[in-house]
């Protein structure tokens, strides 16, 4: 596992313990909102959170786009760019 990959499972992790969800074990195949139950709401804090880890929003210029998120693999393959 890469340290991008480390810090975007401990991410995901920290957020669904704080908003009570119960997500179990994460692969890059779980999918964010069908699998593992997180929101739109939950997404965009993870995405602020992951900007200000990496100092980085692969989003912000339009080469990722943010529709195209929908597993923990799509996610961690926008930061690895």
């Amino acid at each position: 596992m890469s340290e991008h990959q480390k810090i975007i499972y401990d991410t995901l992790r920290r957020v669904a313990e704080e908003e009570g969800l119960q997500i179990g074990t994460i692969s890059d195949s779980s999918a964010l909102i069908d699998m593992l139950g997180f929101r739109s709401l939950h997404i965009a804090r993870i995405l602020a959170i992951l900007e200000i880890e990496f100092s980085y929003d692969p989003f912000a210029s339009g080469d990722v786009p943010i529709t195209g998120l929908r597993t923990v693999g799509d996610l961690c393959a926008a930061y690895e760019r």
